[in-house]
C-alpha cells in the first residue's frame, strides 16, 4: 500500500536516529491501524437483484440487434454469456439506451471500477436462480473496466431457487472459465427471511439445511473451498435467534472453521451497541464455530429426514392456503399491524431486503409481501386461519 511507504521511512529514520521511543510510540500505532484496516476500515459489499442485471443484459442484446436476452432460455444465456467472457470485444458505448434503473446499475459498475479494490468484499446477487445470474455479473464487471472484479456471491432465497441451487453451482464448476476464475474458492449466500416468507419456517429452516447438505457435496466433488453466508434476520421468522445454537445445527462438514453472517439492523444494537458486547458477541460466533468444527453434529437419521420431508409438504401448503389464497388476509394484516401505517409514512413505496423496492398497488398482498416478516413475525397473533374465521 502507497500509503504506508512514508510511515514506514518516517519509522525507520526514527529508529535510525536513535529515537525509537518516539517511533514506537504512536507512530507505530498508527502503522498497525494502517495495515490492519487499510484506508477504508471495512469493505462494503454490493448487493443487487438478479432481475436488474436481466435488464442490462437486455438492452445491451437488444441494442446489438441478436434478440432479447430476457426471452431466452437458461442453455442461451449461459452460451452467449460464456462466448462474451472468453472474448475481448467490447459490447457497448456511451450510446447505449438505458432507463434510470438500467443507468443505476451501470453507474454501481463503474463506481467500483473507479475505487481502490480493497474498499470493497463481495458482488451479492439476490434472487438467484440459474448459473447465469453469476456470469451476468462477471460480464458486467468486465465490461465496465473493474480491474479486480469483486467475487460474485449469489444469494438463494425461495424455497425452489434453494432446491435448485445444487445443480446451478455444479454448472457453474464446470465451465473451465470460471473455475479459473474462482481459484478454487467459492462464497453462497442463503435467506433465511425470503425463505421463511415462501414457504413458511418449518420448510425454509428444512430446506435451508437440505441445500447446504448438497452445495458441500458439490463443492467436494469439484476440489471447491466453499464458504456459506448465512443471511439471517433478528426475528425468529427472519432466521434468528441464539447465536451459539444456530452455528451449532448447522450440518456436519458445512462451516470448517469460517462462515458468515449478516448482522441485521434490528439487532446491531444489541450485539454490538457497546463494547463489552462486541467481545461478547465475537465470542459466542468464534467458541461455536471452533465447537462445531471438534465436535461436529450427527446427521439426521434416513426415518427423521423422511419425517420432516412429510411435515415440510404439509406446512408448506398450510402455509400458502393462509398468506397467498386467503383472501381476507391483507384486511386481517392491516387491522393487527401497523402496516397500513407504515405504507401512509412511505407514500406506497418501502425499501425491503437491503435493496429491493416494493411498488404496490392499491394495497395488495404484494406490497405487503415484504413487511410480512418484519412486522408479522412479531406479532402475538399466530393463529390466524382460526382468527379469520372466528370473525366471520
Amino acid at each position: 500500500m502507497q500509503f504506508l511507504e512514508p510511515l514506514e521511512l518516517c519509522y525507520r529514520s526514527l529508529c535510525a536516529c536513535g529515537d525509537r521511543v518516539i517511533a514506537d510510540g504512536s507512530l507505530l500505532d498508527f502503522l498497525r491501524q494502517v495495515s490492519t484496516f487499510g484506508l477504508c476500515l471495512v469493505r462494503l459489499d454490493i448487493r443487487q437483484e438478479s432481475d436488474r442485471h436481466t435488464d442490462v443484459l437486455d438492452a445491451i442484446t437488444t441494442y446489438l440487434g441478436i434478440g432479447s436476452y430476457r426471452e431466452w432460455s437458461e442453455e442461451r444465456r449461459q452460451e452467449w454469456l460464456l462466448s462474451e467472457l472468453n472474448g475481448k470485444r467490447p459490447l457497448f458505448g456511451p450510446d447505449l439506451p438505458t432507463t434510470d434503473e438500467i443507468a443505476d446499475v451501470l453507474d454501481t459498475f463503474r463506481v467500483i471500477a473507479e475505487l481502490p479494490a480493497d474498499n470493497f468484499g463481495a458482488y451479492i446477487i439476490s434472487m438467484a436462480t440459474a448459473p447465469s445470474d453469476v456470469l451476468a455479473v462477471e460480464l458486467l464487471q468486465r465490461e465496465c473496466h473493474v480491474k479486480t472484479p469483486l467475487r460474485v456471491v449469489p444469494l438463494f432465497e425461495k424455497l425452489a431457487d434453494l432446491e435448485g441451487a445444487p445443480a446451478a453451482l455444479a454448472r457453474l464448476f464446470s465451465v473451465d472459465w470460471y473455475r479459473e476464475r474462482i481459484n478454487g474458492k467459492q462464497e453462497v449466500m442463503i435467506g433465511y427471511s425470503d425463505s421463511g416468507k415462501d414457504a413458511g419456517r418449518l420448510s425454509a429452516a428444512w430446506q435451508l439445511y437440505k441445500a447446504q447438505e448438497e452445495l458441500i457435496k458439490v463443492a467436494k466433488k469439484f476440489g471447491v473451498k466453499l464458504t456459506m453466508f448465512h443471511g439471517r434476520g433478528g426475528t425468529v421468522g427472519r432466521g434468528g435467534g441464539p447465536t451459539h445454537l444456530a452455528i451449532l445445527s448447522q450440518p456436519p462438514d458445512t462451516i470448517h472453521g469460517s462462515l458468515r453472517v449478516t448482522v441485521q439492523g434490528e439487532v446491531i444494537e444489541q450485539s454490538f451497541g457497546e463494547e463489552h458486547l462486541c467481545f461478547r458477541t465475537l465470542q459466542r460466533f468464534t467458541a461455536a464455530t471452533l465447537e462445531h468444527g471438534m465436535h461436529p453434529p450427527i446427521s439426521p437419521k434416513p426415518e427423521w429426514r423422511a419425517l420432516l420431508d412429510e411435515m415440510a409438504v404439509v406446512a408448506t401448503k398450510e402455509y400458502r392456503s393462509i398468506v397467498f389464497q386467503e383472501p381476507r388476509f391483507v384486511e386481517y394484516f392491516r387491522l393487527v399491524s401497523t402496516s397500513f401505517h407504515l405504507h401512509q409514512i412511505v407514500k406506497c413505496r418501502f425499501l425491503c431486503s437491503d435493496d429491493l423496492v416494493c411498488k404496490c398497488s392499491h394495497g395488495g398482498f404484494s406490497c405487503y409481501y415484504y413487511l410480512l416478516y418484519y412486522i408479522f413475525s412479531n406479532l402475538k397473533y399466530m393463529k390466524v386461519k382460526h382468527t379469520i374465521h372466528s370473525r366471520h
